[in-house]
């Protein structure tokens, strides 16, 4: 199952299950989440492509966080598949940086 956790204004989100998965994160991971939407959002804001939010779902072996950008401004999809493929090598080279990239294997950046 997917459950949302963090809104594009950077709140918690405050209905069941998404306080109890939220405080089985370490703070680690909290803060690598927020670092991931901050950086990602430096873009999405600067192109006007909007904020992001996050998502979280578990496979078998990881929780798994997707960043939501969420199609709203008119740009064409074709557009927004192409400004992600410039996010996606951005944070790539921002989680090699900043000693993220294990963290990074687990992220996923969508257009909704």
């Amino acid at each position: 199952m997917i459950y949302r956790l963090i809104n594009e204004d950077n709140t918690l989100v405050k209905d069941y299950p998404a306080p109890e998965i939220y405080r089985t994160l370490s703070e680690e991971e909290k803060n690598n989440i927020f670092k991931f939407k901050s950086e990602i959002e430096k873009i999405t804001l600067e192109k006007g492509l909007g904020r992001v939010y996050v998502n979280v779902t578990y496979d078998c072996i990881r929780l798994e966080k997707e960043f939501i950008i969420k199609y709203s401004n008119g740009y064409t999809r074709d557009y927004y598949k192409k400004e992600i493929e410039k996010i996606y090598n951005h944070i790539d080279d921002f989680a090699k940086r900043n000693n993220l990239y294990e963290f990074y294997l687990s992220c996923h950046i969508l257009l909704k």
